[in-house]
C-alpha cells in the first residue's frame, strides 16, 4: 500500500513533514510503500522461498514495522532513476528524516536499508517486539490510533513509569527519536545538544 493516510497518525504527520522538507531542499521524494497487509507481507516473505526470486525480507507477518503502519519506504521521484544515488540522495533524505525524529534504515547495523524509515517510539531497536507484546496484532493497535493525541502521551505509553536512572533515560531518548544515531557513550557537545533539542521541538509541533 502506498498512501500516507494508511499510516499511524503520528507517522503520517512525519511523512508529510519529510515530504515538505525534501521539496524545500530540492529532493524529489516519492513514498512508495506504507502499511502492509498480512497477504502482502506473506507474499514478500515467500520470495526466494516458496516463490521465485531473491529473498527480500526475513520478517513474517506481523514482524515488519510496515504491518503496524509505523514505517514507510521511499525513492527518488524520477522515472528510470528511482534508486540512483550518485549524488547522495538517500543520505540527504535520511538526514532530513532523522532531524524530525525518524529512524533511517541507512543506520541499521545488520544491513543498510536506505529507502526506509521507521518510527523509533514504536519500533524499538528495529524490532516490533514492544508492539506485539502490548497489542498482540496490528488490527488491535490500529483501533487506538484515533486516541493518539499528544507527543507526551505517545512517548510515556512506551516509557518506564519512572525514569530515574541513566539506562531508563537513554532508552526513552532512543525510543522517542531524540537520540537516533547518537551513542550513549558520546560526549554531549553543543552540536549534539542542539540536534536533540531540534528534534524535540519538531516532534512537539506535530
Amino acid at each position: 500500500m502506498r498512501g500516507v493516510e494508511k499510516l499511524h497518525p503520528e507517522m503520517r504527520a512525519k511523512a508529510e513533514k519529510l515530504t515538505a522538507l525534501c521539496r524545500e531542499n530540492g529532493l524529489p521524494l516519492l513514498i512508495t510503500e506504507t502499511l502492509r497487509s498480512e497477504a502482502e507481507q506473506t507474499q514478500l516473505y515467500e520470495k526466494g522461498r516458496s516463490a521465485p526470486g531473491k529473498i527480500v525480507t526475513n520478517c513474517k507477518y506481523p514482524q515488519s514495522a510496515h504491518c503496524w503502519g509505523v514505517a514507510f519506504d521511499f525513492c527518488r521521484n524520477v522515472k528510470g532513476k528511482e534508486y540512483e544515488n550518485c549524488d547522495g540522495f538517500f543520505q540527504k533524505v535520511g538526514q532530513l528524516g532523522k532531524s524530525i525524529g525518524l529512524f533511517w534504515g541507512g543506520d541499521f547495523k545488520s544491513f543498510k536499508d536506505m529507502p526506509h524509515f521507521e518510527h523509533p517510539v514504536y519500533v524499538v531497536n528495529n524490532s516490533v517486539k514492544t508492539l506485539i507484546e502490548k497489542w498482540g496484532a496490528p488490527e488491535v493497535f490500529m483501533k487506538t490510533w484515533a486516541q493518539e493525541n499528544s507527543f507526551a502521551a505517545k512517548t510515556d505509553a512506551l516509557s518506564p513509569p519512572g525514569i530515574n536512572d541513566t539506562d531508563d533515560a537513554w532508552e526513552w531518548a532512543v525510543r522517542s527519536g531524540l537520540a537516533g544515531g547518537i551513542s550513549c557513550q558520546e560526549t554531549v557537545t553543543g552540536e549534539i545538544l542542539a540536534k536533540m533539542l531540534y528534534r524535540y521541538n519538531a516532534m512537539k509541533s506535530l
